[in-house]
């Protein structure tokens, strides 16, 4: 009987004391969004920034909105992109020849200097701002 109750009372006291890491404590998903520029194209802009992911896990853009276009959306080259992955631990550069961010339908003209937010819509983080300056 004493036995059962040590076993019992050990069995209970062990169980209390398992601990399960969530994601975010084994690296998670941190992502982090800097130099925003925006370069006029026409009737658009073209908008280059970079992502950088300093977590374990990576993340995935699925969208973009920005208040001075009707229309945005991740292009690579000329073709629309719908879904851009991002790795963990790396930094990709949205840049003239690889993946940018390209505006449509701008509400008004874009003036040289004026600052403005993109923001990006990814798959785990929800949406991220990139800070964005008019050159």
């Amino acid at each position: 009987m004493v036995r059962r109750v040590a076993l019992a009372a050990l069995t209970l006291l062990l169980a209390g004391c398992v601990y399960y890491p969530t994601i975010m404590d084994a690296g998670g998903t941190r992502i982090r969004t800097e130099n925003g520029r925006a370069v006029p194209d026409g009737e658009g802009a073209r908008v280059y920034f970079d992502v950088n992911s300093t977590g374990k896990y990576g993340d995935v853009i699925v969208g973009v909105v920005a208040p001075v276009a009707k229309q945005a959306q991740v292009v690579n080259g000329n073709a629309p992109v719908p879904r851009l992955e991002i790795p963990g631990a790396t930094t990709v550069k949205f840049a003239p020849d690889g993946p940018h961010v390209q505006l449509a339908d701008l509400q008004r003209p874009l003036t040289k200097g004026e600052t403005f937010i993109v923001t990006l819509q990814f798959e785990k983080s929800g949406g991220i701002g990139v800070v964005t300056v008019v050159e």
